[in-house]
């Protein structure tokens, strides 16, 4: 018995055998992910984009770039190519972009184990290291959606530039110049495929830092950084040369304080779902009124009245101060407790609103940081493995198994929670019902999917919360278009006006009902008002698709 247990032992541990069962573990978490169908942004990305749909299109994939529609501000040319070799090989074949993904995750947590067993050159922890990695419930949104798993490729560039990075220069006869070329090569590849990869530079610069300590080894560690930040100032510049500029959004209320305070306490969301992966969704709630992303979804006396007085950010300051304290006082005896602490924070450098986005939460960005949150984790599971206590060896194997068995069940639902937009709005208005925006996403949702009733019972949730918001009507009205109630829908979009006498769509929609209530005048006035109004917003091309559909399927008389 005690030869069979060492055995099993020695198969975890062991690099092949244990690679394995994580890739047999991580295969039974995700082996639901291939009856999900297109979701969110992949109906932007793979659905009806044009760009990606026919190869002479090439060269707009990195310059004449057009960002899909609901996109905007996005720039990532090798993104887009990935998108178009994975649209020429699969079509609208979701089974497909699932057996692509789930191989670059493969690809991924395998890089996981080098780099673990390169810093800490001991097999248990590389091992559980990559077994808490690939199991962690906050990758699910990035493996089981098509778009996501795109995305995910720019994050196992980044691995493999991290892992010849430090393999370049960690030996005694100096530089490896194959290595680095390709941690280069790599490095160039993640940065142009996902914009969070641009904390790349300062990961590696944080690594010589951390573990470089004789001062012959510092010597020159600006010019081996240096070429990585110069890839990321030239993505940057030719993001801003291609789109005018290298924003998403704007500041909250354009305060960057008042934005700096909400991500102060998304930094402390952050670390409390990565231990407790619970609560899982596309838009959070990072402090009661204000959410993941939308300004306009937010609870505005909530944004104002923050200050750095409040409790939530008064915690979030004091878990913050505690994990730097910590992390200085680890440096000289312990420099990989520094090191996983540092990596967490800076890898999410691109994502806190320094430069806006417009997202201030979002738990796929956790990607990168996570490796060092099981790296650290793995470290002290096994610290306690090794103590001369047996109870406490025990209560180690016991924690990973728990461990283990709670994260394939939470990936398994949060797989089932991504099946399709059904699914996923309806869970993510369970896990954020305070939200108008989510409870108006559901009902369109409902609406494209037959359920009209449905649809406008979650309109009405959501008018409940924000009664003075013209979308919701706008969308209410087109729900009563599909039951054929016209009036209603006329209501619907006169209130929709009233609330926003500049809403161009509920003009050019209300412009037609009103022809056909036979109310000629009245609907071309306010079609005449929708161009006007779509002109003033920089929208002509739109104009002119509205004015030649209305008078092709109308054919009245209309004035210019």
């Amino acid at each position: 018995m005690d030869k069979f247990a060492d055995r099993v032992k020695r198969l975890f541990i062991r690099p092949a055998g244990g690679i394995g069962i994580i890739f047999l573990l991580t295969f039974i978490a995700y082996s639901n992910i291939f009856r999900n169908q297109f979701i969110l942004d992949d109906h932007d990305y793979i659905e009806n984009w044009p760009l990606i749909r026919d190869w002479r299109n090439f060269p707009q994939f990195f310059w004449g770039y057009v960002p899909p529609a609901g996109q905007e501000g996005v720039f990532s040319p090798l993104k887009t190519l990935l998108h178009a070799v994975n649209y020429h090989l699969f079509g609208l074949n979701p089974s497909g972009y699932h057996v692509a993904g789930l191989f670059n995750y493969f690809v991924t947590v395998y890089f996981i184990y080098r780099i673990s067993f390169y810093l800490i050159k001991e097999y248990r922890i590389a091992f559980i290291t990559t077994l808490l990695f690939a199991l962690h419930p906050v990758h699910a949104e990035y493996v089981a959606s098509m778009t996501g798993s795109v995305d995910a490729a720019g994050i196992t560039f980044l691995f493999v530039a991290f892992f010849f990075y430090i393999r370049s220069h960690g030996l005694s006869s100096g530089l490896n110049k194959k290595r680095y070329i390709v941690a280069v090569l790599f490095a160039f590849l993640a940065m142009f495929t996902h914009e969070l990869t641009l904390s790349l530079p300062f990961l590696l610069l944080w690594y010589d830092f951390c573990f470089l300590r004789e001062k012959s080894s510092r010597k020159g560690i600006a010019g081996r950084v240096m070429p990585f930040f110069i890839i990321g100032a030239v993505y940057i510049l030719l993001k801003f040369l291609v789109l005018k500029s290298i924003t998403r959004g704007h500041y909250l209320y354009d305060s960057f304080e008042l934005t700096m305070l909400v991500i102060v306490k998304a930094l402390m969301k952050y670390v409390y779902i990565c231990f407790l992966p619970i609560v899982l969704t596309h838009n959070h709630v990072i402090a009661d009124g204000i959410f993941s992303f939308d300004q306009d979804d937010f609870d505005r006396y909530a944004v104002l009245s923050q200050s750095w007085l409040d409790g939530q950010v008064l915690m979030a300051l004091l878990l913050l101060g505690s994990i730097f304290y910590i992390a200085v006082r680890k440096w000289e005896q312990e420099p990989l407790v520094t090191f996983c602490l540092g990596w967490f924070f800076i890898s999410l450098l691109p994502v806190l609103n320094i430069v806006p986005s417009g997202v201030y939460f979002a738990e796929r960005y956790l990607f990168v940081g996570t490796f060092t949150f099981c790296l650290l984790l793995a470290y002290y599971i096994n610290k306690l493995r090794r103590s001369n206590r047996l109870g406490l060896a025990r209560i180690s194997v016991f924690m990973i198994m728990a461990l283990v068995v709670f994260d394939i069940v939470r990936i398994r639902t949060r797989n089932q929670e991504l099946r399709d937009d059904v699914s996923l709005f309806e869970s993510a208005v369970r896990a954020n019902p305070q939200s108008a925006l989510m409870h108006n996403d559901l009902g369109i949702v409902y609406a494209k999917h037959g359920k009209p009733q449905q649809a406008l019972a979650s309109f009405r949730q959501a008018l409940a919360i924000r009664p003075d918001d013209p979308v919701i009507y706008f969308s209410m009205a087109q729900t009563y278009i599909q039951l054929d109630d016209k009036k209603k829908a006329a209501d619907a979009l006169e209130q929709a006006i009233i609330l926003n006498p500049r809403y161009a769509e509920a003009h050019y929609n209300l412009a037609g009902l009103c022809i056909f209530a036979g109310q000629k005048d009245k609907g071309i006035e306010h079609f005449q008002k929708a161009l006007s109004l779509s002109r003033e917003q920089g929208n002509e091309q739109e104009a002119r698709k509205w004015d030649k559909a209305f008078r092709e399927f109308f054919r009245i008389p209309i004035p210019d």
